[in-house]
C-alpha cells in the first residue's frame, strides 16, 4: 500500500466525507467483504483518519453510534487494521516531516493585514493584530489603535485610543496638528513630570504627516453633575484637584484652560487628574511692573474676569486665575445641596461676572445663617465664595486652601447632618425654605425667594 503525504492544509478539507466526518452508511458490511480492492480502500481511509486526528490534534473523530458502533466490532476490520500496523509508524514519520513543513511557512503565521506583515524572532513575539487595529505611523510599532474606540476630534487636536503592544496598557494618542501648540505642550509636559493629580506624558513621536503626536494615559470623564455626589466625594475632588493646580503653580505655570472636559479620573483609585496643557504658559509671578502676561483664553464661562479684562486689576498673581475656574467647578458640584444662589447658570455660556458677583453675595447670606444648615455646608459654601472673589487679591492661592481651610482639612462624614443621602437633604432644604416664607410673612416683610 502507498504511503500517504499531505503538503498542504488544502488537502485536509479534499477528503471524501466519510474520513473527514467519519460517517459509514449501513451497508459498509456488506462493502467491506465484496472483495480485496474494496479492503484496501477501507484501510487506507482507516489510517487516513488516525493519522490526522493523531498529528493534527483535531481532537476525537465524530462518531455515528447506530451502525457505526456495530461496525467497529466486525471481525473482518480487526484483521485489516492488524495487517496494516506495519504501515503506520512510517506514514507517521513522513505526515510529522510535512507538518512541520506547513508550520514554518510564513504565510501561515502572518497576521491578516499585510500593512503591519513582521518577521517573528525569538525576541520578539508574535502580536496578533485585529482588522480594527492599525500602527499609528509606519515608523511607530510599540503602539496599535483601535478604530472601534471613538475618536474625538476638536478644533486643535485629535485623540484616538488604543495599546501598548509591551504591556497592554491603555492609552490615548493626542494629535496637535498645529506646530507651534505641539511643541509648547510637548515641552511643559517634560517639565511637569510626575506631579500628582497631573497627566504624564508617556512617550511622543511624529507621524507620517509630520505632526506631534503625544501618547497619553487612557482615563475616565469626569462627571461634575453626577446626582449621587455626598459631599465626601465633593470635598475629595477638589481637593485632588487643588492638589494638583498647587504642584503646576509651583513650576510657575498656570493651566488658564480648568473646566470639566480637562479633568478625567483614573480607572483604578478613581483620582481627579488635571489634563490638556495646551493653552497653558509659563508666567512670572514675582512681576511687579503690571504688565499684562497671560492671553485672554479658556472656555466660557470658565474665565477668570482678571484674564477678559486685564486693565480693570492691579498687579496679581496670574495663576490666580485657576482658582476662579475651580470656583465653577465647585459651584456645578454644590449646585444641589446650597439653595437659592443661582449655581444653576454655572457651566453655561450666561455666566458672567455679573453672576458671580450676585452668588458671591447670596452665600455671604446663606453663610449668616449657619444654625439652619449642617456646618460642613457652611464650610463648603465658605470655599466656594473665597474662590468666585472677583478681585484676584481676594482670592487664596490652591497651596494656601490646602493648608488652613476647614472644608478641606476636616472630614465630612464626622460632622452631624452631612450623612444625609442627597434626596432627603433636598427634602429637608425645602422644609427650611418653606418655614423662612411662613415667618418672613407672619411679620410682613417682602416674600422670601421660594422656588
Amino acid at each position: 500500500m502507498t504511503a500517504m503525504s499531505i503538503s498542504t492544509t488544502t488537502a485536509l478539507y479534499n477528503l471524501d466525507p466519510a474520513v473527514k466526518y467519519d460517517l459509514v452508511s449501513p451497508s459498509a458490511a456488506s462493502f467491506f467483504s465484496a472483495s480485496s480492492a474494496s479492503t484496501a480502500s477501507a484501510a487506507s481511509t482507516s489510517l487516513r483518519k488516525a493519522i490526522i486526528h493523531q498529528h493534527l490534534n483535531m481532537g476525537p473523530p465524530l462518531r455515528v453510534q447506530t451502525p457505526q458502533a456495530r461496525l467497529q466490532q466486525h471481525p473482518l476490520l480487526h484483521q485489516i487494521q492488524s495487517s496494516s500496523h506495519s504501515h503506520k509508524k512510517a506514514q507517521s514519520t513522513q505526515l510529522a516531516g510535512k507538518l512541520e513543513d506547513i508550520m514554518s511557512n510564513p504565510l501561515l503565521i502572518a497576521p491578516l493585514k499585510k500593512s503591519v506583515v513582521e518577521t517573528t524572532t525569538a525576541c520578539q513575539p508574535y502580536v496578533y493584530t485585529a482588522p480594527c487595529e492599525h500602527h499609528p505611523s509606519k515608523g511607530q510599532t510599540d503602539y496599535l489603535v483601535n478604530d472601534m474606540f471613538p475618536k474625538h476630534k476638536h478644533d486643535l487636536s485629535t485623540i484616538e485610543f488604543g495599546i501598548r503592544i509591551a504591556d497592554f496598557m491603555p492609552l490615548a494618542f493626542k494629535t496637535v496638528s498645529v506646530a507651534g501648540m505641539a511643541e509648547k505642550e510637548l515641552q511643559l509636559l517634560h517639565d511637569l513630570g510626575d506631579l500628582p493629580n497631573v497627566i504624564h506624558l508617556q512617550d511622543s513621536f511624529v507621524n507620517d504627516n509630520g505632526d506631534t503626536v503625544l501618547v497619553l494615559p487612557m482615563l475616565k470623564k469626569f462627571d461634575v453633575h453626577a446626582v449621587n455626589n455626598s459631599l465626601c466625594v465633593v470635598r475629595k475632588s477638589i481637593k485632588q484637584i487643588l492638589t494638583g493646580l498647587a504642584a503646576v503653580h509651583a513650576k510657575n505655570i498656570v493651566h488658564l484652560d480648568i473646566n470639566p472636559s480637562n479633568l478625567m479620573v483614573t480607572h483604578a483609585e478613581r483620582d481627579v487628574v488635571i489634563i490638556d496643557f495646551g493653552l497653558s504658559m509659563t508666567v512670572d509671578r514675582s512681576c511687579k511692573d503690571g504688565k499684562t502676561q497671560v492671553p485672554a483664553c479658556g472656555t466660557t464661562g470658565y474665565i477668570a474676569p482678571e484674564v477678559l479684562n486685564p486693565h480693570f486689576y492691579d498687579v496679581h498673581d496670574p495663576t490666580l486665575a485657576d482658582l476662579y475656574s475651580v470656583g465653577v467647578v465647585l459651584g456645578q458640584m454644590l449646585e444641589p445641596y446650597i439653595p437659592d444662589c443661582d449655581l444653576h447658570y454655572f457651566g453655561s455660556k450666561y455666566l458672567g461676572i455679573e453672576n458671580t458677583n450676585q452668588t458671591v453675595a447670596y452665600l455671604k447670606e446663606f453663610i449668616a445663617q449657619e444654625a439652619r444648615y449642617p456646618r460642613v455646608l457652611i464650610q463648603a459654601a465658605n470655599l466656594l465664595m473665597s474662590m468666585l472673589e472677583e478681585n484676584p487679591k481676594d482670592r487664596k492661592s490652591a497651596q494656601e486652601l490646602l493648608d488652613s481651610h476647614p472644608f478641606l482639612n476636616t472630614c465630612p462624614e464626622t460632622m452631624p447632618g452631612s450623612t444625609l443621602m442627597l434626596c432627603d437633604w433636598l427634602c429637608r432644604v425645602q422644609e427650611i425654605k418653606y418655614q423662612k416664607y411662613l415667618l418672613q410673612e407672619q411679620h410682613g416683610c417682602e416674600i422670601y425667594r421660594y422656588r
